[in-house]
């Protein structure tokens, strides 16, 4: 199954899931008034991570138990957004509201570490659970990737001459080879022409 939050202009965000063969998508927590953003997966598939609309201050890092449909807030993650559940179960990090925290929840001691300072967003852990891959903003965007058992940073791409575009004017996503996945504004750079033989 595949899940995902759909944003209305007149009312709060809401999280569904759809099976990846298609179908019709499921609101799985309909009775829930509060805003439902950046669904991430339990790496067992029996919970949901998310957290709420960017900018909020109110907004927190919230699980949703699929097997129960109990919801439950992580301790002390008032105002932090856009979670995503490490590989192996044990963190799940958040940005604070204004993006400019990165901190990681470690399950294990049940406490908040600040893991770097910055403009971040669209945080996506590598494939062996070692690194969080982000877009870092210094000016000019940037991919780099954190490491979690000393916060040592490497740059992957400098993004300078590249146009973005998305939902929020940039998105990235990390491949099974750990890889950047972006979205490029191509603007009238690519254009293409078509012969079309009509039958």
């Amino acid at each position: 199954k595949i899940v995902f939050h759909e944003a209305f202009p007149d009312k709060p965000p809401r999280i569904f899931e759809v099976s990846r063969e298609g179908g019709s998508p499921r609101q799985l927590m309909p009775d829930n008034p509060d805003p439902q953003v950046d669904p991430h997966w339990s790496p067992d598939g029996n919970r949901i991570v998310f957290g709420g609309n960017p900018g909020d201050p109110a907004s927190s890092i919230r699980i949703f138990d699929l097997g129960t449909h109990q919801i439950t807030m992580l301790p002390g993650s008032k105002g932090l957004l856009s979670p995503s559940w490490s590989p192996d179960g044990r963190y799940i990090p958040a940005l604070s509201s204004d993006m400019k925290r990165l901190l990681l929840f470690d399950f294990q001691t049940q406490k908040w570490t600040e893991l770097a300072t910055g403009g971040f967003g669209f945080s996506n852990w590598t494939k062996d659970g070692q690194y969080l891959q982000f877009f870092q903003s210094n000016g000019t965007w940037t991919v780099i990737k954190i490491r979690i058992s000393d916060g040592k940073r490497e740059t992957v791409l400098d993004l300078k001459n590249i146009g973005l575009t998305g939902r929020w004017g940039h998105s990235i996503a990390i491949a099974p080879d750990d890889s950047p996945l972006l979205l490029r504004d191509a603007g009238t750079q690519d254009v293409y022409a078509l012969d079309w033989d009509d039958p």
